[in-house]
């Protein structure tokens, strides 16, 4: 079972973040705000756009990163 939490992750960096508990959304977390949702059917060069745009809603919550990601992904 996945756990979802409120308030900022431990670190500045990508997470599965969503309103709606979609662990298939990534968001840039840059230390203040969420960004706009990225996903899979994105390139990178998308993805690396939508880091950049800052979302202000306020119901983003945030799962761990899965074990499939890089070590260097980790916190």
């Amino acid at each position: 079972m996945t756990t979802w939490h409120k308030g900022p992750p431990p670190s500045i960096g990508w997470w599965p973040a969503s309103g709606r508990r979609n662990s298939d959304i990534l968001r840039w977390w840059n230390g203040k705000s969420w960004s706009a949702a990225a996903n899979i059917r994105m390139t990178a060069k998308e993805a690396a756009e939508s880091a950049y745009v800052a979302t202000f809603l306020d119901n983003i919550e945030w799962t761990e990163r899965p074990a499939s990601w890089p070590e260097r992904a980790g916190t």
